[in-house]
C-alpha cells in the first residue's frame, strides 16, 4: 500500500499572490532580523486562519493556512522603528496599553498566536527592469479581530501556578 499518491494539479494555485482583502490571521512568528546587507527590521509572519473557511469563504476560506509576511523598517531618518507601527500590531492583537516591551522575546511571547485582521494588498515594484509583485500588509492595517479564538485561550500556560498549593504525599500516590 503506498504512502500516498502524487498530485500536481494545484500546485500553480499555491505559487500565486494571495487576493487582495481582509483577512484574519494568527501571528505565526515575529522579531527582529537583518538583511544581508545590513538593514534591520522587524519580521511578522501571518497565516491565515483555517478555523474560518465558513464564516469568510471568499477570503479566509479559500487561502487559509497559508503566510503572508509583514516587515517593519527602521526609519532612515531617526534609525529607530516607528512607534505608531508597532502600536497598531501591538493595539490589534490585544496588548494592553501602557504595557512595558521588555526585550525582543517579550514582544514575541506576547503576540505570537494572538488572532488580527489585516488588510492584504500586492504591492507593484520596479527591480532590474523588471515589474515585481508581491504581497503587501501595512502595520497600520491591522486591527482587532472579528473571531476570537474559542477554548482556551491564545498563549494560556497549562502547567502555570493558579493559586492552588495542594500538596500531594507520596502515599497518595498509586506507585
Amino acid at each position: 500500500m503506498a504512502l500516498f499518491t502524487t498530485n500536481y494539479k494545484d500546485l500553480n494555485d499555491r505559487d500565486s499572490l494571495i487576493p487582495e482583502g481582509i483577512y484574519e490571521c494568527i501571528i505565526d512568528a515575529t522579531g527582529p532580523d537583518v538583511t544581508p546587507g545590513g538593514t534591520e527590521y522587524i519580521k511578522v509572519n501571518l497565516r491565515i486562519r483555517k478555523d474560518l473557511d465558513k464564516a469568510l469563504p471568499d477570503t479566509n476560506g479559500k487561502q487559509h493556512n497559508r503566510i503572508v509576511f509583514v516587515n517593519i523598517w527602521k526609519r532612515k531618518k531617526t534609525g529607530k522603528y516607528d512607534p505608531s507601527d508597532l502600536n497598531f500590531i501591538m493595539k490589534a492583537a490585544g496588548y494592553p496599553e501602557n504595557t512595558p516591551v521588555e526585550d525582543w522575546d517579550d514582544w514575541a511571547n506576547n503576540l505570537v498566536g494572538k488572532p488580527v485582521k489585516v488588510k492584504v494588498d500586492i504591492d507593484e515594484s520596479e527591480y532590474q527592469g523588471k515589474t515585481i509583485k508581491r504581497n503587501q500588509v501595512w502595520a497600520s492595517s491591522f486591527r482587532a479581530t472579528d473571531f476570537p479564538l474559542q477554548g482556551s485561550k491564545a498563549n494560556a500556560d497549562p502547567f502555570k501556578e493558579k493559586g492552588d498549593t495542594t500538596e500531594i504525599s507520596d502515599s497518595d500516590l498509586p506507585f
